[in-house]
């Protein structure tokens, strides 16, 4: 069992990347399969070699780690935001190569259909997931804490979004309780043919709530 006081958040390393495909997987392997259906074992490099996990953003990633272990991420978003030089994603020519030229532009379709783009003056939370062996002991509102931690910290930066799916009343509840209030709900036949979502709902709270 975890101790949540020897709790620590801090920015991703490049050794962090085995780990944190493990949670995402945790939190979103239905997302996964509807982007392409592949076996277990493939999905590690198939996250990393889309760009899906993120790694390739420079400032805004945190990790949740106790005694060495992590067991929960983060990504923000934010207008400006600097990413890697390195290039994390195969190119198009090698993705083809290893998945096929159709399920390559489906993929990468898919991608563009999903990826937000943050508003001037919002910190948009990206992605975020806890380990199923963490979950229940408050990690998920520390990330948050975090986030507003980061957009108090930024200058015109006046609120933090998010977007919680139709079929994750816990999350939403959660968010409601940690005072994000309802923007709008976005039903989309797109977004089901992407990655299984059909109603999502978009929610914000301004960082002097």
């Amino acid at each position: 069992m975890y101790n949540i006081n020897e709790l620590i958040i801090r920015n991703i390393k490049t050794e962090d990347k085995k780990d944190i495909s493990k949670i995402y997987l945790d939190g979103f392997n239905n997302k996964v399969k509807n982007l392409l259906d592949l076996p277990d074992e493939r999905k590690n490099d198939f996250l990393d070699e889309f760009g899906i996990l993120g790694t390739h953003y420079k400032e805004g990633y945190f990790i949740a780690e106790i005694d060495g272990d992590i067991i929960g991420l983060m990504l923000l978003r934010w207008v400006g935001q600097r990413k890697q030089k390195k290039r994390h994603n195969l190119k198009f020519s090698l993705l083809v190569k290893k998945y096929g030229l159709i399920s390559t532009i489906k993929t990468m379709a898919k991608l563009k259909l999903m990826n937000h783009n943050p508003k001037k003056g919002e910190i948009y939370i990206d992605n975020i997931a806890v380990s199923e062996k963490a979950r229940g002991l408050g990690v998920g509102s520390i990330l948050i804490d975090k986030a507003f931690d980061t957009a108090i910290s930024m200058k015109g930066i006046d609120k933090v979004s998010l977007a919680v799916i139709e079929d994750n009343p816990k999350a939403h509840k959660l968010y409601k309780r940690l005072g994000f209030k309802d923007v709008h709900k976005i039903t989309t036949r797109l977004g089901k043919w992407a990655v299984g979502v059909y109603q999502y709902t978009e929610m914000e709270k301004a960082i002097t709530d």
